[in-house]
């Protein structure tokens, strides 16, 4: 897939993940992390499961699960509106990148927006470990 399309679903899933009700920039939470490890430790299909197993021990419901090889795309939320989690899985080269992002629209500084990154990148530091 050729990089306009690459980055018109990625905007296309996060607005599925967004509330139906626009937020101001002072309404809501956005807490993420980036990371790269050596593709031997932390592949795209280890960083893949490990995006869906941290969203799932959260009780995140994934969205979206695209994979397109060289970018894997997950959003997920929880059963209510309110929430999100986006991340993404980067084939670079030898490297395998992520990019984890947790959203909370009920106001900044939320605990619950940096309580889901941090879950969903220990999962991915973990898989890197193992690998």
């Amino acid at each position: 897939m050729n990089r306009p399309a690459t980055l018109a679903l990625a905007v296309l899933a996060l607005a599925t993940a967004l509330p139906s009700t626009p937020a101001a920039a002072n309404d809501f939470s956005l807490s993420y992390d980036v990371d790269r490890f050596p593709s031997s430790r932390l592949d795209m299909r280890a960083c893949r499961a490990a995006v869906a197993r941290g969203a799932a021990a959260v009780g995140y419901t994934t969205r979206v699960d695209q994979d397109q090889k060289t970018l894997a795309i997950h959003v997920s939320g929880p059963r209510q509106d309110g929430r999100a989690l986006v991340a993404y899985c980067i084939a670079a080269g030898d490297q395998t990148v992520f990019v984890v992002q947790g959203l909370d629209y009920s106001g900044p500084d939320s605990p619950e927006a940096e309580r889901v990154k941090n879950a969903v990148a220990a999962e991915l530091r973990k898989a890197a470990r193992a690998g």
